[in-house]
């Protein structure tokens, strides 16, 4: 499929089947180039030798306010609506294609929900350029069509641990589209995830 800008708009031509379901999946391989150091130092506890990835989404209203997120922690699998949920903690990569996805149901989504902002992060220690084939897309959940697909080793910069890879927002007319954001970042020290996300909007 041909590369989309970041910054681009990327029309949500969802197939209009039940739920209206996209997802984001995030799929990598596990570590195979694991050096005898390595070995030892995973072995004392002093580095992990794998490499774990993790797909969240950070939910706002329209006057960019917080009001929920979902990712692998405890108790934030699913948001208050049921309509975001996230597929389960991968920590390994092991598997064909996603290795962890969260899909939204379009459909009846609660009508305070304006944006999601997606972002994955690695809570290894370890950078995007370390990983084995890491990617990232946003599909529609009925047919599978990919409306953005990224290699995380295909772009620059990619030497961090975070990536805010697109957002879902809802236009005047209350359709759906989804903005290409494609960003590598820092993991934020305080750990405010919302806030930062909050400037991507």
């Amino acid at each position: 499929m041909p590369r989309i800008p970041k910054g681009q708009t990327v029309p949500l031509n969802v197939t209009q089947k039940a739920r209206r379901r996209v997802f984001v999946g995030l799929g990598w391989d596990p570590n195979e180039d694991v050096g005898i150091t390595d070995k030892a130092m995973g072995a004392l506890g002093l580095k992990d030798t794998h490499h774990d990835l993790d797909l969240s989404c950070y939910i706002f209203d329209k006057n960019k306010r917080y009001i929920s997120h979902v990712s692998v922690e405890e108790g934030r699998g699913v948001d208050q609506t049921g309509k975001i949920y996230h597929s389960g903690d991968n920590v390994e990569g092991v598997g064909d294609g996603d290795d962890e996805q969260i899909s939204v149901e379009l459909k009846n989504l609660d009508k305070a929900i304006h944006t999601i902002v997606f972002k994955a992060s690695i809570k290894t220690g370890h950078t995007f350029d370390e990983v084995t084939d890491p990617e990232i897309r946003l599909a529609d959940g009925y047919s599978d069509h990919n409306f953005l697909n990224v290699s995380l080793l295909d772009t620059d910069n990619n030497n961090k641990s975070a990536f805010v890879f697109a957002s879902l927002v809802k236009d005047a007319e209350a359709q759906w589209t989804a903005r290409h954001i494609g960003e590598f970042i820092d993991v934020p020290e305080d750990g405010n995830w919302a806030e930062l996300l909050k400037t991507y909007i």
